[in-house]
């Protein structure tokens, strides 16, 4: 997790020399995984990985019929379980959503369940259960649930169940696309643990069908967004660069171009548009300039009023604490949430009535705005 680096596309290195450079120290093995769940023909096949005795073993379960499925998730090392059933249908998210009572916030979980558990937990979303009880609540999640964990497989069927749970009880759970989603779908194993690759071979899927448009995952992070307005707040992963705002692209078109490309590799996104919001630089997945305090002011204004907002919230560039910048404008969550979590805290941010907290994993929050706001110097 501390290693973070651009991807191999930004040093010329081919996916196949980088499948494992990431993580240099990977010991980690085939191991409890799933379910996942592909549309082969008029059949469903639903697959899992699973430990028996000092071993694992794959199993495949074939249905006909998307309602006589109900899936269980056991996450393995934490000893979790949950099940749901499979949306009977998906639809693309909207864009701009009013302000909501409150809202937690939380970036880059990277696979790792039991943070993303203690969190989920500390702010009052969900019960020991992994059930949703955050009522009328909004949670955002930036991004960057993919990769360099053992648990993403996890992490993203809970999401997936919240957000049917949370839509029944009149909340909602806004899962934003980040770089590691994007590449995920491009079918670059850059950052993927060696777990995945063998589990992959254990089903009989390559990884790269794992979220193509025959899954269900896949069907599914289709639907997201790469931006969303609620309220005055604008979500996304790394930011809108002034480059992507001077395209003068609305957010709705930035999120129809996303979703027309993704699962594209980067060499076959042609269009200027889609150019624009998928660069590695000043790309909306991929920004970092405003996180870094190294945009000016005005630069912050215009991508503010391009946005029709007064907040810009991203992840996806780590910071040490939770970090407000340009006078509030900005605000960082990314943290080092696997280190946090070692050390026996979490944190992330709480927007209640329109104030910005810090929430930490025992539901106690403390004014975001009680600390300085760097700004950069002139």
């Amino acid at each position: 997790m501390l290693l973070r680096l651009f991807p191999f596309l930004l040093l010329g290195i081919p996916a196949s020399l980088m499948a494992f450079n990431v993580e240099p120290n990977d010991a980690s093995r085939a191991d409890t995984d799933g379910p996942h769940v592909f549309y082969r023909g008029n059949k469903i096949q639903v697959k899992y990985v699973f430990r028996r005795d000092t071993g694992v073993v794959s199993k495949t379960l074939e249905y006909t019929n998307k309602k006589e499925i109900s899936l269980t998730c056991q996450v393995p090392k934490t000893g979790d379980s949950f099940s749901f059933l499979l949306k009977e249908e998906l639809q693309n998210e909207a864009c701009f959503y009013p302000a909501a009572p409150r809202m937690l916030a939380l970036s880059d979980i990277e696979g790792d369940f039991k943070a993303f558990k203690t969190i989920l937990q500390g702010g009052g979303v969900i019960d020991e259960s992994l059930n949703w009880q955050f009522g009328n609540g909004h949670v955002v999640l930036l991004g960057d649930f993919f990769d360099r964990g053992l648990q993403v497989t996890e992490c993203l069927w809970l999401i997936y169940k919240l957000e049917s749970e949370a839509e029944a009880a009149g909340g909602k759970i806004h899962f934003i696309l980040g770089n590691h989603e994007i590449m995920n779908l491009q079918g670059n194993t850059a950052y993927v643990r060696r777990k995945y690759l063998e589990n992959a071979r254990l089903i009989g899927e390559d990884f790269t069908t794992w979220f193509d448009r025959n899954s269900e995952l896949g069907r599914w992070l289709r639907t997201k967004n790469a931006v969303e307005k609620i309220g005055d707040y604008v979500f996304c992963h790394g930011g809108i660069s002034p480059e992507l705002a001077q395209t003068r692209l609305s957010l709705t078109e930035i999120n129809k171009i996303s979703r027309q490309h993704l699962g594209k590799p980067q060499d076959e996104i042609l269009s200027d548009a889609a150019k624009a919001i998928f660069d590695l630089q000043t790309g909306i997945f991929w920004y970092r300039a405003a996180a870094k305090n190294l945009a000016s002011d005005a630069e912050i204004t215009y991508v503010l009023q391009f946005a029709g907002a007064k907040r810009m919230v991203v992840g996806h560039t780590l910071q040490p604490d939770l970090t407000a910048l340009y006078n509030g404008r900005v605000i960082c969550i990314d943290l080092y949430h696997e280190q946090n979590l070692r050390e026996g805290f979490m944190k992330t941010l709480f927007i209640e009535d329109g104030f910005c907290y810090v929430i930490n994993h025992l539901g106690e929050k403390s004014s975001l705005f009680s600390v300085s706001f760097p700004r950069k110097s002139e």
